[in-house]
């Protein structure tokens, strides 16, 4: 599977990707394209009809086939993403018009349904995520229509969304399932609330684009340690004054755009805490005025992190 940047560029082209495929093809790549990204949203191993495994309680299956070239078969949702105490069943769509909501909506229901009932699943613990290019009034008006506190959610998420759920994901190190749940009851909100299509667009765009912000917060200080210990690296010496590691981030480009995502400028006194509470550096006695830092071989900070790991598992 493609690096989450590259399947993110992908989404960002979307027309100009597919166009290095067959015209009877686009579809198939599409749903499988979607599928690989929220498979790197969720951190899941990702699999297909030729080689899912049950077994393997967490994961995400794309329903289509690499080695025949086809997608999911009639009957079956296009991806379904097996989470922590939940489940997505995932639809991905092209279509733009009226055929969008009588053939993707009401199929989804359908798939939902029989995805329940086979598998003794509460429909409250499903998520169906309608995913398209642009939605279609009729559908957003028939997913207002359809909320039941009782059944399963239905949420249209559109792909400039998408790309911004999977940048948030790119630059976030400790996004968990619960926390994309949540933002899912978010967007379900907004459709509830909302009084129009367009309505609905400025507020699930308004949540969006806070959650992304609020966790990439949350991430800031593990965000700047690493990127910190990669401008020491890079620079090279065993001691390397804090002045030169802010001068390298400033001109970052994942820094800048992180930065910018939260509204927050980069500052020594960040850099220092990110160093030393994430254990990536430590400080030099020195007699100069500027700190001093000095990486920590990538081997201490391995044994250091496969302990705490060791230490949570052995938790009852």
């Amino acid at each position: 599977m493609a690096s989450s940047r590259t399947i993110l560029r992908n989404l960002k082209n979307l027309r100009n990707y597919l166009t290095q495929f067959l015209p009877l093809q686009r579809s198939i790549y599409f749903e499988k394209l979607i599928a690989e990204a929220f498979s790197n949203i969720f951190y899941l191993p990702f699999y297909t009809s030729d080689n899912d495994d049950s077994n393997i309680p967490y994961r995400l299956t794309w329903q289509g086939s690499i080695n025949s070239v086809s997608q999911a078969p009639r009957g079956k949702p296009d991806a379904i993403a097996y989470c922590y105490n939940y489940y997505l069943i995932i639809e991905a769509t092209r279509r733009t018009g009226a055929n969008q909501c009588t053939m993707e909506f009401a199929q989804s229901i359908r798939h939902c349904e029989d995805f329940c009932n086979q598998n003794n699943i509460p429909q409250k613990n499903v998520f169906v995520l309608i995913v398209c290019t642009k939605l279609f009034i009729d559908t957003y008006r028939s997913i207002k229509n359809n909320i039941r506190e009782e059944k399963s959610k239905i949420i249209p998420i559109e792909v400039p969304e998408l790309e911004k759920i999977l940048q948030a994901s790119i630059l976030a190190f400790t996004l968990g399932h619960l926390d994309l749940r949540g933002l899912f009851h978010k967007i379900s909100n907004c459709i509830k609330n909302s009084s129009s299509l367009i309505d609905f667009s400025k507020l699930v765009d308004s949540a969006i684009t806070g959650w992304q912000k609020d966790m990439l917060k949350l991430e800031k200080n593990a965000f700047i340690g690493v990127k910190s210990y990669e401008m020491m690296r890079k620079i090279g010496r065993s001691h390397i004054g804090i002045s030169e590691i802010l001068q390298k981030l400033q001109k970052h480009p994942i820094v800048k755009q992180y930065l910018n995502i939260i509204g927050e400028n980069i500052s020594i006194e960040t850099i220092e805490d990110s160093l030393v509470q994430q254990s990536f550096a430590r400080l030099i006695p020195t007699i100069i005025e500027e700190k001093l830092f000095s990486p920590v071989p990538c081997v201490d900070f391995k044994g250091r992190s496969m302990r705490l790991i060791d230490a949570v598992m052995k938790i009852k």
